[in-house]
């Protein structure tokens, strides 16, 4: 679902980021969408999807493609560290009521946790979403977007490598496919 996110924000950025998007970048992510689909099959065989799972997704997939063609179109004027407590802001008036009336509100804290905790963060959160904003106003959606069809591959070759998951060897094309598409599509115009 999240490189749905791509692909809308491709079909929007014409219009909304005054964007002109090359026939040779529409091959990259078709591209790109097709590597990530064939690695999204390949590992759903494995694990069937949750549908409350794919639910949020869709929600998750609105926020995003919104926040980028907002951020692109007007906020350059904002430097990124106020434009980071925006989104978090907004995202903590969305899921704190939620949290707070489905959890215990009790953590019982552990190495491991603060671990993953800085890790989400720090590394996540702050620099990734930082840079996300960098690369944004420095460059088309469209090019950026299209990198973000190389997560689900590295999330699985990481799951491979680090915790032993099963990589069906379909994926591996799939990766393939995704990485060219990526390349295409992240061309610079000559």
């Amino acid at each position: 679902m999240k490189n749905a996110h791509q692909s809308i924000g491709l079909l929007l950025a014409p219009t909304l980021a005054n964007e002109n998007v090359s026939w040779l970048r529409w091959t990259g992510l078709i591209l790109g969408f097709i590597g990530v689909m064939v690695v999204i099959a390949a590992r759903s065989k494995l694990e069937p999807p949750n549908v409350m799972g794919i639910g949020i997704c869709f929600i998750a997939l609105a926020g995003m493609t919104s926040g980028v063609l907002y951020e692109k179109r007007f906020g350059v004027s904002h430097h990124p560290v106020i434009s980071n407590l925006g989104q978090y802001g907004a995202g903590l008036i969305v899921v704190f009521p939620i949290a707070y009336s489905i959890e215990t509100m009790q953590v019982q804290w552990t190495g491991t946790l603060v671990a993953a905790l800085a890790y989400l963060v720090i590394g996540s959160s702050i620099l990734a979403m930082t840079l996300l904003l960098a690369m944004i106003r420095a460059g088309e959606v469209s090019r950026v977007s299209a990198l973000l069809f190389l997560v689900p591959p590295l999330a699985a070759i990481f799951g491979w490598l680090l915790l032993g998951e099963i990589m069906p060897p379909v994926a591996w094309i799939g990766m393939a496919l995704a990485g060219i598409g990526v390349i295409i599509a992240t061309r610079k115009k000559n």
